[in-house]
């Protein structure tokens, strides 16, 4: 009977640190918001131009045409998740760690909350790499990265590319749907 409860044990801490990795990459939330409120505050949004780096552009097209081939609709770039996602970027660089959650901004969800950003739900990909085409291909190798990707759900986006002395570049991008 011990035996069988150390198993048992020793089975649940290894399913629980294999779930742990997998979200620890790439995540989502839903919430649950004033959607009438929310689409105002969008519209108003969208009107603003959003400014992409060279390389975040090459990103957005990268993930965009992906989701073109799998049916899906181009996802539209948004200020205020530009900003997030740029706030992320400096504070991985920053603070050297790699992880969705900061010491000092919290979880994503917590940023978008923090900024005002409303949503229904939201998602997140981090990546360090090289080129934005290296960073697209490893987050569509990553079943959770993919799943951001191409979650139907999702209609904005903020991206931000930044240089890290650990990583060559730090992308960070943010996924908001309100559907």
């Amino acid at each position: 009977m011990k035996l069988l409860k150390r198993e048992f044990v020793t089975l649940f801490i290894f399913v629980f640190f294999i779930l742990m990795g997998s979200i620890s990459f790439a995540t989502y939330q839903s919430a649950v918001v004033d959607e009438q409120k929310t689409k105002q505050e969008i519209e108003k949004m969208l009107i603003q131009t959003v400014e992409l780096k060279e390389e975040e552009k090459e990103t957005l097209e990268l993930v965009n045409q992906y989701r073109m081939q799998n049916g899906l609709k181009k996802l539209k770039p948004l200020e205020n998740l530009q900003q997030v996602a740029k706030l992320k970027a400096q504070d991985i660089v920053n603070n050297n760690y790699f992880s969705h959650n900061s010491e000092k901004l919290g979880t994503p969800f917590e940023m978008l909350n923090n900024a005002g950003v409303k949503y229904k739900i939201a998602g997140e990909n981090l990546a360090g790499s090289t080129t934005p085409k290296k960073a697209v291909e490893a987050w569509i190798a990553s079943e959770a990265h993919e799943a951001n990707i191409l979650t139907v759900d999702y209609e904005y986006t903020g991206i931000c590319v930044m240089q890290s002395p650990v990583y060559g570049k730090i992308f960070v991008q943010l996924f908001m749907g309100m559907n």
